[in-house]
């Protein structure tokens, strides 16, 4: 009867009863009892290690699996979100012809689940993208997606070629192979939607960057247009200032004068700066 057993990593006592009864290669309990892997698929002769990694709750778990005959021995790091066993998690049944049909029901599982979070992961982008036009928003936000897709890529990302050793190990036969064809085209677009998402990231993080630098030029150009309006009013300020023979203002008729002469420059500017289209925006 094929089996699934479960031991977390940090259980060394469990880890080594298991490793004594299934002479497990002392490497193979090594990369068990370390984090931070590259996946990969190690064969012992007798039994293999396969290091596989699913992005789940915006978290990614660290899976290691020991291979044997008519046995697969899961060694996480930690326990799989909402479930108590991963097991339960990716709904493994021992109801299976061979070990290996139980690993692709367990890995194809895996994939689903990764591939629904990606996508989940980059509708918050879309999301981003769209409230860029319709409100003011924090960058920090994309960034931390910037910085969750690199970190899945580097795990996530390398599955195929893994998906391709583990089908070139077990040689499989009839329906098996078309069943790990399927998950290795599965972990091939995974990596292809990895770096799509990511260029459109980048794409999204120089869209706010411009936006904010189109922001900045309207703001400035009002600035300006203030600037342009008071020039002449600085001038006449100056002008009227300076020290005369006779004195402009001594008779009431030429502060009007000099008032009309002010307000005539200042429309004179306006009617210049429409008529050059800086008003339009």
């Amino acid at each position: 009867m094929i089996k699934w057993l479960e031991v977390l990593s940090t259980n060394r006592k469990e880890l080594t009863s298991i490793a004594e009864k299934y002479s497990v290669h002392p490497l193979a309990i090594e990369d068990c009892e370390h984090r931070d892997q590259r996946p990969k698929l190690d064969d012992y002769n007798t039994h293999q290690l396969l290091v596989w990694f699913i992005f789940a709750n915006t978290r990614i778990y660290e899976l290691q699996i020991l291979i044997f005959p008519d046995t697969l021995i899961a060694v996480p790091h930690e326990p799989p979100p909402d479930m108590k066993t991963w097991g339960e998690y990716l709904r493994v049944s021992e109801q299976h012809r061979d070990v290996w049909h139980m690993l692709y029901h367990a890995l194809d599982k895996a994939t689903d689940i990764t591939s629904n979070e990606i996508r989940l992961l980059m509708n918050k982008v879309d999301q981003f993208e769209q409230d860029l036009f319709i409100k003011d928003i924090n960058i920090q936000s994309i960034l931390l997606v910037k910085k969750k897709l690199n970190d899945v890529d580097a795990s996530v990302g390398h599955l195929s070629s893994v998906a391709n050793q583990v089908m070139n190990l077990c040689k499989p036969m009839d329906d098996l192979k078309w069943k790990f064809r399927d998950l290795c085209d599965h972990c091939e677009r995974l990596n292809r939607n990895i770096a799509l998402y990511r260029s459109q990231v980048v794409s999204v993080i120089d869209l706010y960057w411009g936006m904010q630098a189109n922001r900045t030029n309207r703001q400035i150009k009002k600035l300006t247009m203030l600037a342009s309006i008071s020039v002449p009013l600085t001038f006449w300020s100056s002008f009227w200032g300076m020290n005369f023979d006779y004195i402009p203002f001594a008779r009431s008729e030429f502060f009007f004068v000099a008032l009309g002469i002010m307000g005539l420059s200042v429309l004179i500017t306006s009617w210049l700066l429409v008529r050059k289209g800086y008003w339009s925006d």
